[in-house]
C-alpha cells in the first residue's frame, strides 16, 4: 500500500507540470493510467494563449486517437476542457500506448486543417501489462563534493501480470577502470502487478578522491536489468582549460581564458590576473571582469592585453585565477606577432601576377600563331 501511495505522488508531481511552445501551453504534461477492459475515464486539461484574442485548437493523435473524445474543439484564448477515454475491452499490443492531447495557435474557429502547424501536446499514457514477468526500471545517483555521500533512486514499476521478487544491488568503479571499489546491496523486495517500489539510500563515498566514476545498477526481477550511469566527485577548484596565445603586436587584443568549476556547487566572485614578463622582468598585465560558474560549468572569461610597447617575439604569462580563498595559476608562452599585410597591399599584389599570367599567355599565343602561319608558308 505503501509503495501505491508513493506512486501516486509521483504521478501527481509528473501531472502537475505545464508544457509551452511559442504562444500556446497545455497543462498537465502527462497521465499514466493501466489499462482495464472498458475503461472509462476523463482527464482534465488547461490550454491557454499568450494573445487572449487568439483562439486555441484541440486535436487528437495517436493509437488509441479513435477512443478518446474531447470536450472541447476550439477556445478564445484558451480554457478548460476534458478528454474522455472509452477503451475496448482487449488491447493486443502490451506497452505503452500514447494518446497525444495537442492544442495549437488557430485565428478563428478552425477544427481541421492542423497538418504541418506548430503545435504542443500533453500525453495520456495507457499501460497494457506484459503477460508474465515485466518490469522496468530508472537508476539516478547525484554527483558529490569530495567527503559527499552520494544520493541514489532506483524506480522499478511492474509491468507484467505477475507478482516479481526485486533483488537490486550497486557497484561502483572508476572510469574506465573493472576495480570495483564499493558495492550496495539491497533488501528483497515483492512487487505485484500495476505497482512501483522506488528505492532511495546513500552511497557511502565519502572517501573516494575526486574524479569520475561508473556506477553499475543491477536489477533482477527474474531477468536482470542492468543500468550504467556515470557521476563525479568535485573538489574545491576552477581549472584553467584553455587560453589565447597568439596576439598582434600594436594594438589592444582580447585575451580569452576558458575555465571549468571543478565543484558539484556554484563559485562566485571568479577573475584572472594575468602578468607578462619577459625573462623575468614584468612588461604588462591586467585582469579580467569577475564572474559566476555553476557546477561543472565550462565558462570563457575575457581580459585585454596591450601590445603597443611590446616587441614581436615570445612571452612569459602567468595567468591566476582567484575564487573564494584559493587560487588556481599556470605559467604559458605567449607570442606577439607582426601586423598582417594590408589588405591593399595583398589585392594589389595579387592584381600584379593576374596581369603577368594573362601577359605571358598572350605572348605565348603570339608566338605559337606565328609558328603556325610560318610553317603554313613553307
Amino acid at each position: 500500500m505503501e509503495r501505491i501511495k508513493i506512486f501516486v505522488m509521483l504521478l501527481i508531481v509528473i501531472t502537475s507540470a505545464q508544457i509551452q511552445a511559442g504562444g500556446v501551453g497545455i497543462s498537465p504534461a502527462i497521465y499514466r493510467e493501466f489499462f482495464e477492459p472498458n475503461l472509462t475515464k476523463t482527464f482534465n486539461f488547461h490550454s491557454f494563449n499568450a494573445d487572449p484574442t487568439k483562439g486555441v485548437n484541440t486535436y487528437i493523435k495517436g493509437d488509441l486517437s479513435r477512443y478518446v473524445n474531447l470536450s472541447k474543439k476550439y477556445m478564445l484564448g484558451g480554457g478548460e476542457f476534458t478528454a474522455t477515454i472509452n477503451l475496448p475491452n482487449k488491447i493486443e499490443k502490451p506497452g505503452i500506448h500514447t494518446i497525444l492531447i495537442g492544442v495549437i495557435e488557430a485565428e478563428e474557429n478552425l477544427t481541421s486543417n492542423i497538418g504541418g502547424i506548430a503545435a504542443i501536446q500533453g500525453r495520456i499514457d495507457i499501460i497494457v501489462p506484459y503477460p508474465g514477468k515485466y518490469a522496468e526500471s530508472i537508476f539516478e545517483i547525484s554527483n558529490i563534493n569530495e567527503g559527499e555521500e552520494s544520493k541514489y533512486e532506483i524506480t522499478s514499476q511492474n509491468l507484467g501480470s505477475q507478482d516479481l521478487k526485486v533483488n537490486t544491488k550497486i557497484e561502483i568503479y572508476k572510469i574506465n577502470s573493472t576495480k570495483k571499489i564499493l558495492t550496495e546491496t539491497i533488501k528483497q523486495s515483492t512487487l505485484k502487478p500495476k505497482e512501483t517500489l522506488r528505492i532511495k539510500g546513500n552511497l557511502q563515498t565519502q572517501n573516494l578522491p575526486p574524479g569520475e566514476y561508473q556506477a553499475i545498477a543491477t536489477i533482477d526481477w527474474g531477468k536482470e536489468e542492468i543500468i550504467n550511469k556515470t557521476f563525479r566527485v568535485g573538489e574545491f577548484l576552477v581549472e584553467i582549460i584553455d587560453y589565447d596565445y597568439q596576439f598582434e603586436r600594436g594594438k589592444i587584443n582580447p585575451f580569452k581564458i576558458q575555465i571549468q568549476n571543478k565543484w558539484n556547487t556554484p563559485i562566485d566572485q571568479v577573475f584572472a590576473s594575468v602578468s607578462i614578463t619577459d625573462a623575468g622582468v614584468l612588461v604588462g598585465s591586467f585582469k579580467t571582469v569577475s564572474v559566476e560558474t555553476s557546477p561543472w560549468e565550462i565558462k570563457n572569461i575575457t581580459g585585454y592585453l596591450d601590445t603597443s610597447n611590446l616587441k614581436t617575439k615570445r612571452y612569459t604569462a602567468r595567468i591566476a585565477l582567484s575564487y573564494g580563498n584559493a587560487k588556481t595559476s599556470k605559467l604559458v608562452a605567449i607570442y606577439i606577432n607582426d601586423p598582417p599585410i594590408k589588405t591593399y597591399r595583398n589585392y594589389i599584389i595579387l592584381g600584379a601576377l593576374i596581369i603577368l599570367i594573362i601577359t605571358l599567355i598572350i605572348l605565348y599565343l603570339i608566338l605559337k600563331i606565328k609558328k603556325l602561319e610560318n610553317e603554313s608558308k613553307k
